[in-house]
This record gives structure tokens, sequence and C-alpha cells, in this order.
């Protein structure tokens, strides 16, 4: 019973802060310890702050616009095509009467193959979803992830076959 109560009055007593953003002055003319003065980034800039002591409405009010444009931004980030990606390598499209393109294609295939059969299966499964057109917020639900760590972990996938298969150009 007495753990109980010290789990319960630890969750109400939590402490939640917001950062503030101060100058060489601000640190000056209020006498700011410098000890206290930290680097974090506010938007996509760094920048020198304190950590100020707020309320749990004061932190919501302050952080959600913050999620909800981050939010926004993630889904406005272009889906990649596999069309894009074929133009990005410089890949030439096959001659169906060359022989040599034809077994540089099949070989490159077989890499292609043996690279996604070292994959994890997690990543195997986002691939999978993937060429499906399924959205980073489907696989994410199917694997257990957010959406952008989703997005990070096929960026990451993309550019191991990319430097893999960049022999066959």
């Amino acid at each position: 019973m007495e753990k109980s109560e010290n789990l319960q009055t630890s969750i109400k007593n939590k402490q939640y802060y917001i950062p503030m953003e101060v100058t060489p002055e601000t640190i000056k003319d209020f006498s700011i310890n410098g000890a206290d003065v930290l680097w974090t980034k506010i938007g996509n800039k760094p920048k020198r702050v304190i950590m100020v002591p707020v309320s749990e409405e004061q932190y919501y009010e302050y952080m959600r616009p913050l999620w909800r444009e981050d939010k926004r931004q993630q889904r406005q980030e272009p889906m990649a095509s596999l069309d894009k990606m074929y133009e990005e390598t410089e890949y030439e499209a096959a001659d169906t009467s060359d022989l040599e393109s034809d077994i540089m294609k099949q070989i490159m295939i077989d890499e292609l193959y043996a690279v996604l059969n070292e994959l994890e299966e997690m990543d195997r499964t986002i691939m999978e979803m993937y060429s499906h057109n399924h959205s980073e917020a489907e696989i994410g639900q199917a694997v257990g992830m957010s959406q952008r760590g989703v997005g990070k972990r096929k960026q990451r996938i993309l550019l191991k076959l990319r430097t893999r298969l960049q022999d066959y150009k």
C-alpha cells in the first residue's frame, strides 16, 4: 500500500520543463548560471536555452503546436518512388536484344535479392509493405514503430541497397 501511494505521488508530482531561448545579454542581465544553459533544437535550429519549470497544462499548450508542425512536415515529405530512384542512380533500360545487358540485369536482380535476404525480418517487412504502396503510418502499425521511425529505417535500407547495387550501373 505504501509503494502504490509513493508511485501515485511521484506521478502526480511529475515536473515539466520547456526551453526558453537565452542570449549572452540575457544571461548577463538576469544573472543566469552558465551551467544551466544548454544547447537544444527549437524548430530546425540549435539554440542556447534554459529549461523553465512549468505546469502540465502550460507544457502541453507550448508543445502541441510544435508536435502538430512536426507531424505536418512529416506528412508533406514526398514518398520515394522506384522511378525516381531509377533516375537518380542513372540506370539505363536494358536492351532486350542485347545478351550482355540481360545477363547484367539478372546479376543485379540476384544481388538485390541477396541484399534483401540479408535484412532483418522487420526491414524485409517494411520493404515488402513499401513495395505494395502502404503508407509509413500503416507500416508503422504493422511492425510496431512510429511513422518517423519507419521513415528513417526505410531510408537506411534504401541507402544500403543503393550502395550495394552501385557497381551495376
